[in-house]
């Protein structure tokens, strides 16, 4: 079948609002269904978030820790390498292959203001997507050998893509939709752009990245199975959720 990046963009963007209108109008059993506990603000709150939602989380997370309150940053959480501090610095960059196992780092004030405990559950779920797809248990193959912002781009569609099905399925109890409408408004915004740069740096490529992230809401269930000469640093400094 032939495939048109244009019409297949504008497919995009049909499916995005048809998708909110429905969940502003009947959408509101799904957002309050239940299941994982809401989360609080400080590490083992979060941890225990973390671990409601996802009780496997450990096989791909190593640890959850609030970043300096004195510095500003333009993210809430961000997956690094273990130990790592800085998410803005290129030695922080998480780990990838099958067996990578990263952190998870967080900035309180910005994940504090005006947000719900179910959106903090999202973001949790977003670097728990992140850790999986690096980790190369997700649906979504890895980007491959591409420029850092192609792949930037691609992984954040796909771990944005993969909270709205979530939160089309109630995995966030009590999201609002004003922040439903914020993961829309991210993956929209990168699916785009991740298309502007392909189709502007190797339009051949294109039509299988844009294939990936049809589906980026299935998570696998592939055993994660250790394999240290594997792994590698993912190329790309950080991996954010920006405010």
């Amino acid at each position: 079948m032939q495939f048109h990046p244009k019409a297949h963009g504008e497919r995009l963007c049909r499916d995005l609002a048809a998708a909110a209108a429905l969940l502003a109008l009947g959408g509101s059993m799904a957002l309050a269904g239940g299941g994982a506990t809401p989360a609080g603000i400080g590490a083992i709150d979060l941890t225990r978030a973390l671990s409601s939602l996802r009780p496997d989380y450990r096989l791909y997370i190593g640890a959850l820790r609030p970043l300096d309150p004195h510095r500003r940053r333009n993210l809430y959480m961000a997956l690094v390498q273990p130990g790592a501090t800085d998410p803005s610095g290129r030695g922080s960059a998480p780990l990838a292959g099958t067996g990578a196992r990263n952190d998870i780092v967080f900035d309180e004030g910005a994940i504090r203001a005006g947000h719900s405990g179910a959106f903090r559950l999202l973001l949790l779920d977003h670097e728990y997507f992140h850790a999986r797809h690096l980790a190369e248990t997700t649906t979504v193959p890895p980007a491959g050998r591409v420029p850092a912002e192609i792949e930037r781009r691609f992984n954040e569609a796909a771990a944005w893509g993969f909270n709205i099905a979530e939160a089309r399925a109630g995995r966030y109890p009590g999201l609002r939709l004003d922040e439903l409408r914020e993961a829309l408004d991210r993956y929209r915004d990168h699916y785009l752009a991740l298309r502007g740069l392909v189709e502007r740096e190797d339009p051949g490529r294109w039509h299988a990245l844009a294939l990936a992230l049809r589906r980026p809401d299935l998570i696998t269930t592939n055993d994660s199975r250790l394999s240290l000469d594997r792994l590698r640093p993912s190329g790309r400094g950080r991996s954010t959720a920006t405010p």
